[in-house]
């Protein structure tokens, strides 16, 4: 097995620590936010292009934008505060409580965190 391939699976094998950054960063930033573990990981269907799938429910509505700030802000306070590695594999999603139905839908298994 390529070094590549044991860093990235060494990253996916902490994907609850991951998650739970995420988690805490979220809380301090959205304080009424739910956070879930999606896809592959939460399924236990990890390959090693795999990445960790994060929704955030929030309670009101952003644009676009405001997403996107939002999503920079939480990693961001992730890394600074909570230590997450720059480099973890984690994907983030914004959803409100309308858009997180789609997500709840089309997953088989969602784990919530915190």
């Amino acid at each position: 097995m390529s070094s590549w391939v044991k860093f990235r699976f060494s990253h996916l094998r902490r994907w609850r620590e991951y998650a739970e950054k995420i988690a805490k960063a979220t809380a301090d930033l959205e304080p009424d936010s739910e956070v879930y573990v999606i896809g592959g990981v939460a399924e236990d269907r990890i390959t090693v292009l795999s990445d960790i799938d994060i929704l955030i429910l929030i309670k009101r509505k952003l644009n676009n934008k405001e997403r996107k700030a939002l999503r920079e802000e939480i990693l961001l306070r992730a890394m600074d505060a909570y230590e997450l590695p720059f480099d973890a594999p984690v994907e983030i999603h914004i959803e409100d409580e309308e858009g997180a139905k789609r997500f709840f839908e089309l997953s088989k298994k969602v784990i919530k965190i915190l």
